[in-house]
């Protein structure tokens, strides 16, 4: 009878811990462990409720032999309407002595990022991320993996 209290109380416990909800969540793995400039990666997704507050965050896996302390993105925003913003954002990977800001495992290193906590999308409908590298070179080496992630936060209050 004990154990079986204590089962139920795990069971519940368990099924009462949400991760988080996701509006929209995709991965795009690099070929060849690197980034080329012409290669953006290109997300899409459907916001369907403008009431509502969101949190844009991205997560880079890079090898712990990439060779530089940061790398800069261009990101651009097509919105419902069509019109476009374009940001550019310097993320730093390592701090001045090279250790890395990463959770690194292995010869992988991944970082969060949070790009917008709190964010209104202004317009119900289909938007467009579009992220590339902006460094001085054509390729970056040593990145495998870009997700992105649109994680619902909670409703507007009026």
């Amino acid at each position: 009878m004990k154990y079986g209290i204590l089962f139920i109380f795990f069971v519940v416990c368990f099924a009462s811990c949400d991760g988080p909800d996701y509006l929209f969540q995709s991965t795009r793995l690099l070929k060849d462990d690197h980034w080329m400039i012409s290669d953006s990666a290109s997300f899409t997704f459907n916001v369907t409720d403008t009431n509502r507050y969101y949190n844009l965050q991205l997560e880079i896996d890079h090898g712990k032999k990439y060779p530089y302390e940061n790398l800069y993105l261009r990101i651009g925003t097509t919105f419902p309407d069509r019109k476009y913003t374009s940001d550019l954002i310097n993320i730093d990977l390592a701090n001045t002595s090279g250790q890395w800001y990463s959770d690194c495992r292995g010869k992988t290193c991944s970082i969060y990022i949070d790009l917008q906590k709190n964010l209104l999308f202004p317009q119900l409908g289909k938007y467009s991320l579009d992220i590339k590298p902006w460094m001085r070179m054509d390729t970056v080496p040593e990145i495998y993996r870009i997700e992105l992630k649109v994680e619902k936060g909670n409703k507007r209050k009026r």
